[in-house]
């Protein structure tokens, strides 16, 4: 049974508020930073971190459709020719 878009957006919008909401618990926020920094972490954060990002990047694609070769090309919409 297809999942609605909306069911989909709504599932990215919450592993985002779960990934948000652990980020601003304890000292989430400046071990991430210390973790971008290439500075040591402790192992179980770094595994809640990554766990939460898979969740977060699953969920987006997911909800994201693949696109074809036709689709990766930028519309021709409103461009201007340049034959004057």
């Amino acid at each position: 049974m297809p999942v609605s878009p909306h069911s989909l957006l709504q599932h990215v919008q919450d592993r985002t508020t779960d990934l948000r909401r652990w980020l601003d618990t304890g000292e989430n926020t400046a071990t991430l930073t210390a973790y971008l920094r290439d500075e040591p972490v402790d192992h179980r954060w770094l595994s809640t971190y990554r766990r939460l990002t898979h969740d977060l990047l699953r969920a987006v694609d997911h909800a994201c459709p693949r696109r074809g070769p036709h689709d990766a090309q930028a519309p021709s919409v409103g461009r201007q020719s340049d034959r004057r």
